[in-house]
């Protein structure tokens, strides 16, 4: 009866190893293969789509102050073949203008090339040098003053790919679209197919999402707001 009774045990013991090691092993392939909740683009798309239209759109830039009211940086980028144009505006303080730069850097050496401050206030953009701003940045708005974005919007895209890290919470959403107000805002043209990516983190405690269009490796268009 010992004999039988040590026997089951064994057994049982080995029953329960196993199970632990398929289940291990289980684990382990869901999240190489990406079988996790927080890489689903349903996840995604409700942890990007709630929180951008909170900006997207914003017709008046100072009306940002409503959302962040202890300031905020707007920076816009577009990257050419030999060149990118960087545009950065700042809010600190409600009722102050907003104050910034447009930058053009050789994209191949890195090297700042120029450099012109700009402000807006009351819904007009001021430069210390117009017409050389008008060269760098012909188009003097921001796509998130054009576009309206939220999460039953994003559902309606065709999907091209979703990304969760887990190590540091950073996220991708990436779709193909072809779409009028992208391509009228970036001067494309109107059947123009592009890459429109989201891009964040959940380390960050603030507001802090990245929108992306991509249309090649030598045409691409970034625009931030964070606080």
């Amino acid at each position: 009866m010992i004999k039988a009774t040590n026997s089951t045990r064994e057994e049982f013991c080995m029953i329960v190893k196993r199970f632990m090691k398929f289940s291990f092993l289980g684990v382990l392939l869901m999240i190489l293969f990406g079988c996790n909740e927080r890489n689903s683009r349903a996840y995604l798309e409700d942890r990007i789509g709630n929180q951008i239209s909170r900006v997207y759109p914003t017709k008046n830039l100072e009306d940002l102050f409503e959302q962040f009211p202890n300031g905020f940086l707007i920076e816009q980028s577009y990257l050419f073949e030999d060149r990118i144009i960087d545009f950065e505006l700042e809010g600190i303080e409600k009722g102050k203008p907003l104050e910034g730069t447009i930058k053009q850097i050789n994209r191949k050496s890195g090297a700042e090339e120029e450099k012109i401050p700009v402000k807006y206030y009351e819904g007009k953009f001021l430069y210390d040098n117009e017409e050389a701003a008008r060269k760098l940045l012909p188009v003097e708005k921001f796509l998130f003053q054009k576009m309206t974005l939220n999460k039953e919007i994003l559902s309606k895209f065709k999907l091209k790919k979703t990304y969760y890290n887990d190590n540091n919470g950073s996220f991708d959403l990436e779709y193909v679209v072809m779409n009028e107000q992208i391509n009228q805002f970036l001067e494309l043209e109107s059947q123009q197919q592009v890459t429109l990516g989201f891009h964040g983190s959940n380390a960050n405690r603030g507001y802090y999402y990245t929108l992306t269009v991509e249309l090649d490796r030598n045409f691409k268009f970034r625009e931030r707001i964070s606080e």
